[in-house]
């Protein structure tokens, strides 16, 4: 029994036109070969898979099996068995030609990156050593530019200088807007503390020019809270426009990444609560032609 593994980098295209001197620079794809010889038709291989929108991924590696030590790894792209295209075939049909195979079972795959470029933005809490809790908004990329092009910008020859035109677009124009609403999402839930813990109304009386300053603040916020939104829901959707006009010949069309957000019950009469869908970044999707 023996076990053999190659990597290959292949370049997706590259161009340059016959009237300018100018060359376009398309990006590098990797792509890895495992080589290994079953020992019997039956024979595990210890090797998971899944069907996703970009076609057959590796979901699990078994480091014990044959492939435990080659150059595949979990979130791959598989591509062929034993050069046998496998796009377009199901989970069960690609088993089906590994079980089948005997002797020599050679598969190939790339490095796999899903059609998106998002961010997150999240809150840290620190106790200080006062016993207070300071909180602080952070934003970051979900993943660095140097590692976040997506296998679909690969596949379509998308220029290596567009994809970086896009992911500081998202990064420099979209996540400060959302950074923004987060932080100010967060302050408000303080002054919302601070304000049910405290009467509305100074001495019970209720009546135009009785409101407390706290109460007027927590109602401004309320306000801009919602143009806040409206900022970030708006530049997600220039952001995306801006995209697809750069991805139109690629046939790829942008929209917007959501995440989903479980807010608190306001009351106990609330049968359950409400989601929030938050704008995280932008998502690709191919166009069929």
């Amino acid at each position: 029994k023996y076990r053999t593994t190659t990597k290959h980098h292949l370049q997706k295209s590259s161009s340059s036109s016959n009237t300018s001197t100018t060359k376009v620079h398309h990006i590098t794809m990797s792509h890895y070969t495992a080589t290994i010889t079953k020992q019997s038709k039956n024979q595990s291989i210890g090797i998971g898979l899944k069907e996703t929108d970009a076609g057959l991924t590796i979901s699990s590696i078994n480091s014990e099996g044959p492939l435990g030590q080659t150059c595949l790894k979990p979130g791959m792209k598989l591509l062929t068995i034993n050069n046998i295209e496998v796009s377009g075939l199901s989970t069960k049909e690609a088993v089906q030609i590994m079980k089948d195979a005997e002797g020599k079972l050679a598969l190939s795959a790339v490095d796999f990156v899903p059609a998106d470029i998002t961010f997150q933005v999240n809150v840290s809490r620190v106790r200080a050593d006062n016993g207070q809790i300071n909180e602080r908004v952070l934003a970051t990329m979900k993943r660095d530019i140097n590692n976040a092009t997506p296998t679909l910008f690969m596949e379509a020859g998308v220029p290596s200088n567009t994809f970086s035109k896009i992911y500081t677009l998202i990064e420099s124009e979209l996540l400060p807007h959302a950074m923004a609403l987060r932080s100010h999402e967060t302050t408000y839930d303080r002054e919302m503390q601070s304000y049910t813990g405290k009467q509305m109304v100074k001495g019970g009386l209720i009546g135009f020019g009785t409101e407390s300053n706290h109460e007027k603040k927590v109602l401004q916020m309320v306000k801009q809270g919602a143009q806040l939104q409206r900022n970030v829901d708006l530049k997600a959707t220039q952001v995306k426009d801006q995209i697809n006009a750069m991805l139109a010949k690629y046939n790829i069309m942008a929209t917007v990444a959501l995440e989903s957000r479980r807010l608190a019950k306001y009351s106990s009469k609330q049968k359950q609560a409400n989601t929030a869908l938050d704008v995280v970044g932008i998502q690709f999707h191919p166009i069929p032609f």
